[in-house]
């Protein structure tokens, strides 16, 4: 009798052991209660307004990236089926003028005729249909979260504009008086000379549709061979703006500084101006 209880307890505990986990299953709502009217920013910087992913939240497929100033997403569709979660939304860009964050829906075409850029997104389902690990990987749900995979040169600028107080590191910020700084040296300075100064590329379409221009203030390093290191940005527009201006200054080349005679590496800001674009009359 002993013998019999022992190998039915036994065949119970094997049961239970495989049970199988539950796990939470996203559902339309779900979603909706997540990702709806938060500020949402594409985690990849993604330039694709068709994008496929798998379970995991791994993009499916190649596109190229484009600056986190145009890379918002606001969502506006969902939709879950058996085997894939769509959603479907508007890419959104920031401006970043006067120190100020401000989302805006971007547009495409010209100036007085234009459209919402559209987003559509698919993810694959997983077994279980929860698909939180998936939307962790595409998306970052507010600007001070994604400063950490921020380029080098916006870092300062994200650091104070970006972070609560409370979280703000001690970095090292640079100079925002226009004319050229020297530290630690004197004598008789000469500042350098620009010999090549090329234009920023002023074809980005979203700020011609949206009338939008300012002045982007870039902090850099000219060295004493008369070329430029160590650029970051000081003041910023966003929508792109900022890196249309630090490919440019890039490429500047100076008749180095010089004291007493002799070149010296300097630090300066520059100033790339980017116009507004009005109707024809």
């Amino acid at each position: 009798m002993r013998l019999c209880t022992t190998v039915i307890s036994l065949f119970c505990a094997c049961n239970l052991t495989l049970t199988p986990a539950t796990h939470a299953q996203s559902t339309e709502a779900s979603v909706k209660s997540r990702l709806m009217n938060k500020p949402l920013y594409l985690r990849g910087c993604w330039s694709n307004n068709k994008l496929h992913f798998d379970s995991l939240g791994q993009r499916i497929g190649t596109s190229r990236p484009v600056p986190f100033t145009l890379c918002g997403f606001d969502l506006k569709y969902v939709r879950a089926k058996r085997d894939k979660l769509i959603l479907e939304g508007e890419r959104v860009g920031l401006e970043l003028a006067d120190g100020n964050q401000k989302r805006v829906t971007l547009q495409v075409g010209t100036l007085g005729d234009s459209s919402s850029e559209s987003i559509h997104i698919e993810v694959n389902a997983s077994p279980n249909s929860d698909y939180d690990q998936a939307l962790d990987a595409i998306f970052i749900e507010d600007l001070a979260a994604l400063v950490p995979s921020l380029p080098f040169y916006w870092q300062n600028y994200a650091h104070k504009n970006f972070l609560p107080a409370a979280k703000v590191t001690a970095t090292a910020t640079p100079s925002t008086t226009p004319q050229a700084q020297a530290h630690g040296i004197s004598g008789n300075i000469k500042p350098p000379r620009p010999l090549r100064a090329p234009d920023p590329d002023w074809s980005n379409i979203y700020t011609r549709a949206l009338n939008y221009g300012g002045t982007v203030l870039i902090n850099l390093q000219v060295n004493a061979d008369g070329t430029v290191t160590r650029l970051s940005i000081v003041r910023a527009l966003g929508m792109g703006l900022d890196e249309s201006a630090l490919a440019a200054v890039q490429k500047y080349v100076f008749e180095p500084a010089t004291q007493n005679g002799q070149p010296i590496p300097i630090e300066l800001n520059i100033a790339v101006n980017f116009p507004t674009f009005r109707s024809a009359p």
